[in-house]
């Protein structure tokens, strides 16, 4: 029933779209709840666009962080340490785009995607440390964005947007079970001749909710209590283990 209501607003804009701006978007949800058990979900975009034309690309941020990326050298002794470290900042928490064009065509439009920061080499984040040699610092680059895709946070290529009718779009993200909180913002943007046509932009609220979000803010809001009652929890239950399960 939210979907058949949601295609009828958007037909019933349809004829004030074509007049006053190229795109509309709304989401599906506009929160995702984290709750006990939660295995990941997707997060559903629909949108409409004026008579004329174009491709779509959407993308899907979450909250900006700093990021220390470090690289551990092997010594004399065997033994692996820190040996170099970079700082980044404004790195997204979560990061995924899609598109109705294929990545090789993406991939002729530079200007647009540094534009929209689309795909994981135009994101924007940076570093303040006094690195010399340009090299090092993709290397460091290069080894986030592998981290952040092994947790999958962010994506391997481009994303598939569907276009439902000449007018109607839909674009999905799939979310982890480990996906950070905060807010999220999803952007589209309506290309044409190589030009950004139309830009449009919702916020997704993403976060805890229930036993999970008492425990969340506990543990922000007594770190060294929560850290004590964590370790007695161990004890306990390793020593509960050992009574009743050793053997005579």
């Amino acid at each position: 029933m939210k979907i058949l209501a949601f295609f009828a607003a958007l037909m019933i804009c349809v004829p004030a779209l074509a007049q006053d701006q190229y795109m509309q978007i709304s989401l599906a949800e506009d929160h995702v709840d984290i709750t006990t058990g939660f295995n990941g979900t997707r997060v559903s975009l629909f949108g409409t666009t004026a008579t004329g034309g174009g491709d779509i690309i959407a993308t899907l941020k979450g909250p900006e962080q700093t990021v220390i990326v470090r690289k551990k050298e092997r010594k004399i002794t065997g033994a692996w340490v820190n040996d170099d470290k970079v700082e980044f900042r404004r790195v997204p928490s979560y990061y995924d785009y899609a598109s109705t064009m294929p990545e090789e065509g993406l991939q002729k439009l530079p200007e647009i995607l540094k534009e929209g920061q689309v795909g994981v080499d135009y994101l924007d984040f940076y570093s303040e440390d006094e690195v010399n040699d340009p090299q090092k610092l993709d290397l460091f680059r290069d080894a986030l964005i592998r981290r952040e895709r092994s947790k999958g946070f962010f994506p391997l290529k481009a994303g598939t947007i569907i276009n439902i009718d000449r007018n109607f779009f839909k674009a999905s993200f799939s979310l982890p079970p480990s996906v950070p909180t905060g807010l999220y913002i999803v952007e589209a943007l309506l290309v044409r001749d190589g030009k950004i046509l139309a830009k449009e932009s919702k916020s997704l609220q993403v976060g805890q909710v229930g036993f999970n979000a008492k425990v969340y803010l506990f543990a922000t809001e007594n770190s060294f209590l929560y850290g004590i009652i964590a370790v007695l929890i161990a004890v306990i239950s390793g020593w509960s283990a050992f009574t009743f399960l050793r053997r005579d």
